[in-house]
């Protein structure tokens, strides 16, 4: 009986130091930079991707998050979709509060994750409250692109900012579901070549089909890296249901064309995340030649 109660108490501290460990690593991010190059480009560019926050604040009015995003003083500002949490439109107000204040620092380009395209379907219950969201936020000069492009000029250059929403359908859990062969033409038609192209895709699940279709640099989050990782291997499961996805977080390049995947800002439902801290991605963009990771 002594070695059960021994047994029952060591377990008790290690969930209590877990708890602890948790509450701690949900407090914080990381700030992860990396180097992509095209001879595309004329000049050097600068822009920092704030994927899946979920509506997570770090500090009071997301204050630590903005001084970091100050700190980086960067040309653009990318949110490739999951600002939100699609059954929270009572805490709504985190989003426009904290894109209040992003419009201050540098132009926001935004597409819809998974999360906003539930809220696009006049059924839904919280549709209004989102259509109220995005229309704030279009006041604010959030360049808002769904299955939409827009030409950005940035000194010498001129890129083509491009934000894809995907239906539905391809978010199903336990399901495997391939890209159909056309549904990237039918979503943004076809790729300006001569442009370097940006791609904010949220699912980073068809990474080889946006670089077949033409973007230069896709940017995705979604799978939130994973939320449980094992050093050494990787991510665990994705939200998909998805064991040990390939595409989770990180860095994938296939000849000219670079993906990088953010292991994201936020959480919600499951709100844990081991070895695999948050992290606000931090993106230098140079004319050839160059290399790697910051």
């Amino acid at each position: 009986m002594t070695l059960i109660f021994k047994m029952i108490g060591i377990l008790f501290c290690l969930l209590v130091l877990y708890v602890i460990w948790q509450a701690q690593e949900l407090r914080h991010f990381n700030r992860t930079g990396y180097q992509v190059c095209s001879d595309k480009l004329k000049e050097v560019h600068k822009w920092v991707v704030l994927a899946d926050l979920h509506l997570w604040r770090y500090g009071r009015h997301n204050e630590r998050l903005l001084q970091a995003i100050r700190e980086e003083t960067p040309e653009a500002i990318l949110i490739p979709g999951d600002l939100i949490v699609h059954t929270k439109p009572e805490r709504f107000f985190v989003a426009e509060e904290l894109i209040k204040q992003l419009t201050a620092i540098a132009p926001v380009y935004f597409s819809n994750g998974n999360h906003e395209s539930r809220l696009e379907d006049p059924e839904h219950a919280n549709y209004v409250p989102y259509q109220q969201l995005k229309k704030r936020m279009a006041e604010l000069g959030v360049h808002i692109l769904n299955n939409e492009r827009e030409i950005v000029k940035a000194g010498a250059d001129e890129l083509v900012m491009i934000g894809l929403e995907l239906p539905l359908s391809y978010y199903k859990k336990g399901v495997e579901t391939p890209l159909a062969p056309d549904e990237l033409s039918r979503c943004l038609g076809e790729p300006d070549a001569s442009r370097y192209q940006i791609l904010l895709a949220h699912t980073p699940k068809y990474i080889p089909e946006y670089f077949a279709w033409g973007a230069d640099l896709c940017l995705s989050g979604h799978y939130h890296g994973g939320l449980v990782c094992i050093p050494g291997i990787g991510s665990v499961v994705s939200p998909q249901f998805e064991l040990l996805p390939k595409y989770s977080f990180g860095r994938f390049d296939e000849g000219t064309r670079t993906a990088l995947v953010s292991r994201g800002m936020g959480t919600h439902t499951f709100h844990i995340r081991i070895f695999n801290r948050s992290e606000l991605l931090v993106v230098t963009a140079k004319p050839e030649p160059c290399g790697g990771i910051q």
